[in-house]
């Protein structure tokens, strides 16, 4: 059970989110710690549970924090859906489809009573909060400069969250436990390779594997642009974060990365350009491949095994319950079974994310929320096409493929969350700005 100190934390994190704001922290820099720094030191399965909204925790209250600081400190023009193009279609398809989730979803299901007007208005507005941070990134970042400042932020976040990661990386991972009151995860997932890997305050190992992947990709866009970030050496930070990624013990991040360090740093831009598309629509396809049979799992698990046989075993389970949530999810293929669990089955593990948003909203909110992350990958990798200046047009295809990496990391986890959101969607900022300014 969380202590006392956890909620304070949770309570205490919009008054320190607006001091950001108002102490003259420029709006992208302001709005990135409020959001990431939400993510990195909040406690995890802790919530503030009011009658009739959603719980707010770690994620919800950082994304909220961060659109009042826009809006009124700011005084930004954040609109609360996108002003026009595929973009707004998305977002509103994503909010009405509980509703018919709702619809088609009466019926008792294991015990489970069926979903009510009230779940389908909860549902809306977890929805609407989840997207939030895309749509205020795609609102903030417009300019190069601005673009830039994201990842030197990221940088300097990692920087600062190396040391606990390091920390626990020796010690053994306590630091939540001596902080919140408790152990958020099973203690045993956090050691591997003869060693432990670091939790923080993340919740899991893998979700500071990933937090490690993206800074590493955004040490490498600046080792790429040959941009030194706080006067430190680029290879050596760029050094420091896979020595850390190394440590995470985590082989997914570890394949991630490295493939991100060579598609940023050696890849020529028509690779980039390729890699990413493949990579978005591998992911946009892949539910439709798993119900074909279409996807080669059997040779993945294979590769897996040749290269540890406990790994191997770990993927192969897997891929079993996915199965299992595949096949319980085509029963309500377009909307999905909605909240509450009916989604998941007694016997079965949900690890990748992209099951549980199919599994809760069917085929429809699959597209519509990955469609809309998948869009800013698009238009960077269309627009990069027609731009002249290199910087601009390596930017933003480095951007791209980490996104598409981003979505990548969806199917056998679920390390999804507000921070990432916030990247892609001022990915999706950058390239309309850049249409609007030059009329593309």
């Amino acid at each position: 059970m969380p202590n006392n100190f956890a909620y304070i934390a949770l309570l205490s994190w919009p008054v320190i989110s607006l001091l950001f704001f108002y102490r003259h922290m420029p709006i992208v820099q302001a709005t990135f710690w409020t959001i990431v720094g939400g993510f990195l030191f909040l406690p995890v399965k802790t919530a503030i549970d009011f009658p009739f909204i959603p719980p707010l925790d770690k994620e919800s209250i950082p994304v909220i924090a961060a659109l009042i600081g826009c809006r009124y400190i700011k005084k930004a023009k954040i609109k609360l859906l996108p002003n026009n193009g595929i973009e707004r279609w998305l977002v509103l398809l994503l909010l009405i489809t509980p509703i018919f989730t709702t619809l088609n979803n009466q019926e008792l299901f294991n015990g489970i009573p069926g979903l009510t007007f009230h779940d389908a208005i909860s549902a809306i507005i977890n929805q609407y909060l989840l997207i939030l941070p895309f749509v205020i990134g795609m609102q903030i970042i417009k300019t190069h400069e601005d673009q830039l400042a994201l990842f030197k932020s990221l940088i300097l976040s990692f920087l600062i969250y190396s040391v606990p990661i390091l920390f626990e990386v020796r010690m053994s991972p306590q630091l939540h436990t001596w902080v919140y009151g408790f152990f958020p995860h099973d203690f045993v997932q956090q050691y591997r390779f003869g060693g432990y890997r670091s939790m923080v305050f993340l919740g899991h190992g893998l979700s500071v594997a990933m937090f490690v992947v993206v800074c590493l990709a955004a040490a490498s866009i600046f080792l790429k642009e040959k941009i030194k970030v706080f006067g430190i050496p680029l290879w050596l930070t760029l050094g420091y974060v896979f020595f850390i990624l190394v440590l995470s013990k985590t082989v997914g991040a570890f394949v991630l990365g490295t493939f991100l360090i060579v598609s940023i740093i050696w890849l020529p831009t028509r690779a980039v350009r390729w890699l990413s598309l493949s990579l978005g629509c591998m992911f946009i396809l892949y539910p439709i491949l798993s119900i074909s049979n279409l996807f080669p799992h059997e040779t993945i698990l294979q590769l897996a095994r040749d290269f540890d046989e406990t790994r191997g075993n770990s993927l192969e389970s897997r891929f079993f319950h996915e199965g299992l949530l595949l096949e319980h999810a085509r029963n309500k293929l377009w909307f999905g079974w909605g909240e509450w669990g009916r989604n998941r089955l007694s016997y079965s593990v949900t690890d990748g994310y992209w099951i549980i948003i199919f599994g809760k909203y069917g085929l429809v909110g699959f597209l519509s929320f990955f469609g809309l992350i998948f869009l800013s990958a698009i238009r960077a990798i269309k627009i990069s096409k027609v731009l002249y200046e290199e910087n601009e047009k390596s930017l933003l295809l480095n951007h791209a493929i980490l996104v598409s990496v981003i979505m990548i990391d969806q199917l056998p986890n679920a390390s999804l969350s507000a921070w990432l959101l916030l990247l892609s969607g001022a990915l999706l900022g950058r390239v309309n700005y850049i249409r609007f300014a030059r009329n593309i």
